[in-house]
């Protein structure tokens, strides 16, 4: 996993398959705002799309991936998008609910910690969708993800 980014916003990047079997790509959940714009996110399978609470939401996102780890084993969640209907996206049908799930973890004490991004959703013919990852343990780089996630909190000054 690599903390590669943008020079502003949040961009975080790493190398895996959609689903087991699958070949290996770049994936990435990246959330950034466009000047005198609205805040989006992109993430691999969805595209870019409009984040609903803009700066606030943005901001809760940075400060809880710069939260100090517990020590040993752990997993938190934090819920980027819940549920909620899409427009204007370029690979999401108008009205697709969407839901954006982050898991940041440590499978075994003095582990590396690991980044997972589970997208799932409902389109409007309600037919439900989860884009599936396997979830290997791979290394997060803690100060590249702490200074991507400074650079978001910097883009909501």
């Amino acid at each position: 996993m690599s903390g590669e980014h943008d020079q502003t916003g949040f961009r975080f990047g790493w190398r895996g398959s959609h689903y087991p079997g699958r070949p290996v790509e770049d994936l990435w959940l990246a959330i950034n705002k466009d000047p005198d714009g609205p805040w989006w996110l992109d993430a691999y399978f969805i595209g870019r799309t409009t984040l609903t609470g803009g700066a606030p939401r943005a901001a809760a996102f940075a400060q809880w991936l710069m939260a100090c780890p517990p020590e040993g084993r752990y997993e938190k969640e934090f819920m980027l998008v819940d549920s909620e209907p899409q427009s204007e996206s370029g690979r999401l049908a108008d009205g697709t609910r969407l839901t954006v799930e982050v898991l940041l973890g440590r499978e075994e004490a003095c582990g590396p910690e690991y980044l997972q991004v589970l997208l799932s959703g409902e389109t409007r013919n309600f037919h439900a969708f989860e884009v599936c990852a396997p979830l290997d343990c791979q290394r997060v780089h803690r100060a590249g993800l702490e200074a991507a996630a400074a650079r978001l909190l910097a883009l909501r000054a």
